[in-house]
């Protein structure tokens, strides 16, 4: 199996999204994060996801997690009907990440090794929102803060979690 890792970003008040796209302007140090730890690694996100306009995508392989049976996806992109069958297609890769949305990352939470969070530290309007999950499973192995201007129009801190040992 391979190490599950959410990928996300959030406001204060645990938005990730609104009308489908995110609640604030683009974050070049968010997306060159998430660029650099998703690289050559495949993906897993919900149909919502997968409708955004500006959808994240690896050119390595995408899992769409749809009920829809005759849900038609880009090339590039398979529809699957679980969380557990878009796991059991990435069984011999080495890190998948999961991209979300609200659904996807509270299903997905129990079986996260690790979680990249970015935190927006302004709060936003949201109508979808990062689960909340016990921070107390895990360590924080990294933390990379950025001030206004530091290639971020907000201040943002990009932490990594990564699940304790049982």
């Amino acid at each position: 199996m391979p190490i599950i890792s959410l990928i996300a970003a959030m406001s204060q008040n645990r938005a990730i999204g609104l009308n489908n796209a995110l609640p604030w302007t683009p974050i070049p140090a968010d997306w060159d994060n998430l660029k650099e730890v998703t690289k050559g690694k495949k993906m897993i996100m919900g149909r919502k996801s997968y409708d955004n306009p500006h959808r994240i995508w690896s050119e390595f392989g995408n899992f769409v997690i749809t009920r829809q049976v005759d849900y038609i996806v880009d090339e590039g992109f398979e529809v699957v009907d679980s969380l557990e069958k878009a796991f059991e297609k990435c069984k011999n890769e080495d890190e998948v990440f999961v991209l979300g949305g609200e659904e996807i990352f509270r299903l997905a939470l129990p079986f996260a090794d690790k979680i990249y969070l970015t935190l927006v530290h302004e709060t936003f309007e949201g109508d979808a929102f990062f689960p909340e999950f016990d921070e107390t499973l895990f360590d924080i192995i990294e933390q990379k803060d950025f001030k206004v201007g530091e290639n971020t129009p907000y201040t943002i801190t990009i932490f990594t979690y990564q699940r304790k040992p049982i």
